[in-house]
């Protein structure tokens, strides 16, 4: 009897155990505590069942092969229920067929855009604080821009890929005429003085020392604006606008540097024909440049860093970057959310960056392998371009592409080729630009 009571009381006491394991195992999983430990604050599992999202791409250019790399293979990996498809149809025409994107990839330019004409980004300060995304490991000026955007009020879009300014220059040209390389980084007045012993004209052929990026983009640079929100006016004629403008006519006015009426060069000056020195322009156009013009052994070449304002020290290219927004309208909110958790990944960030796309994330590994896949920065001097930080924008408007288009043609001709002074050709676009304003209407 007491054999038989001591196993019954060795059965009661084993099941008590599992009974007190299976219990503290319940208990711990739906107390708050034990689920933000566990992530279920962070969701990372997605449950909203078959999604089909419409991924629009309106202006970050990627290919059909990086659209699989970066977003259907991985997605699709972690969850097959999700599938995507790419359109670059016009949003207009996709709203008149009753169709609408779910995930925008837009530029920080083109955002307040997509914001003000058609409501498309939705805010998404709630879901990166649902799934604890970390905006500190992104690029800090790429963040504020978001934020800046929105007023400081909403967050309207992931920034996936940071488009990081770069000056290439020609090995072969400085060597010819027994000048210096330009250091890692260099102000714009210091490429002025390079420019200047590298316009010439050698058997026949005639070489530009420097060609400064757009007027636009050199504003853009300088961080002053093109309109006036509190006056509702296009504005051109400061001070700040005169400076940058007589700093990029100093470049056209060495001699030989402007051929007949011609002022615009396109990349071809570069890569192909080789009769530019140095040429400031965005990292990530680099590799196709050199495909379009097949010259990538032809001749040496190496990278500096993007110049900066003698008067802004450490402030390159103006701020330019790419970015995933959600559409207000989207039906699959939950699922193009976990599409654009999955692009930040380090995976999905490592496979931007080894393609030769600036990782938006602060990582070194993951921008040491920057352009890896074709192997065409091996040997260069590529992290030079990250000792000067992007120039933060100035104020923008989505009057700023009809100004802007004032500015690239008809200021800077008036200046450049016609010789009109520099406040009479700001006053003149700014005065056109306005009539154009007045005209849309605000």
């Amino acid at each position: 009897m007491n054999q038989t009571y001591r196993m019954a009381f060795f059965y009661v006491f084993i099941f008590c155990i599992i009974g007190m394991l299976a219990g503290c195992g319940k208990n711990d999983a739906d107390s708050p505590n034990t689920q933000a430990q566990n992530g279920h604050e962070s969701p990372s599992e997605y449950k909203g069942g078959p999604a089909e999202l419409i991924v629009y791409d309106y202006s970050i250019g990627l290919t059909d092969a990086q659209f699989e790399s970066f977003f259907v293979e991985p997605v699709k990996a972690k969850y097959p229920e999700i599938s995507l498809v790419r359109t670059t149809e016009s949003i207009d025409k996709q709203i008149a067929a009753g169709t609408f994107p779910d995930i925008v990839l837009v530029s920080n330019v083109s955002l307040i855009k997509m914001m003000e004409d058609y409501a498309i980004p939705d805010d998404l300060t709630q879901m990166i604080k649902t799934y604890n995304i970390d905006l500190g490991q992104i690029e800090p000026a790429a963040v504020a821009q978001v934020k800046k955007i929105g007023d400081q009020k909403t967050f309207n879009g992931l920034p996936i890929s940071i488009n990081y300014g770069a000056t290439i220059f020609n090995k072969d040209i400085f060597d010819k005429f027994g000048v210096a390389y330009p250091k890692e980084v260099m102000t714009f007045e210091e490429a002025l003085e390079i420019a200047k012993k590298l316009t010439r004209t050698e058997g026949g052929t005639n070489y530009k020392g420097f060609l400064p990026t757009d007027l636009r983009q050199m504003f853009w640079q300088y961080g002053v604006p093109v309109y006036d929100k509190a006056a509702k006016k296009a504005i051109l004629t400061t001070d700040a606008h005169a400076k940058v403008l007589s700093l990029v006519q100093q470049f056209y006015s060495i001699p030989g540097f402007i051929e007949g009426t011609n002022f615009r060069y396109n990349p071809d000056l570069f890569f192909k024909e080789q009769r530019l020195a140095m040429y400031p322009l965005w990292i990530n156009a680099i590799n196709l440049y050199f495909e379009r013009a097949g010259t990538k052994d032809a001749f040496k070449w190496d990278l500096a860093a993007s110049p900066t304002f003698s008067d802004r020290p450490g402030l390159g290219r103006e701020l330019d970057f790419h970015m995933a927004s959600v559409s207000t309208t989207s039906k699959n909110k939950e699922a193009a959310y976990m599409v654009l958790k999955t692009l930040l990944s380090k995976e999905v960030q490592l496979k931007i960056s080894k393609a030769g796309r600036v990782s938006a994330l602060l990582d070194d590994e993951i921008r040491n392998a920057f352009g890896e896949d074709s192997g065409l920065f091996n040997g260069k001097n590529l992290q030079a371009i990250f000792k000067v930080k992007p120039s933060p924008l100035p104020e923008s408007s989505k009057f700023d592409p009809q100004i802007n288009a004032i500015v690239n043609a008809d200021v800077s001709r008036d200046v450049m080729v016609n010789g009109i002074d520099i406040n009479t050709a700001l006053r003149k676009g700014e005065e056109k630009a306005n009539k154009e304003i007045d005209g849309i209407g605000q």
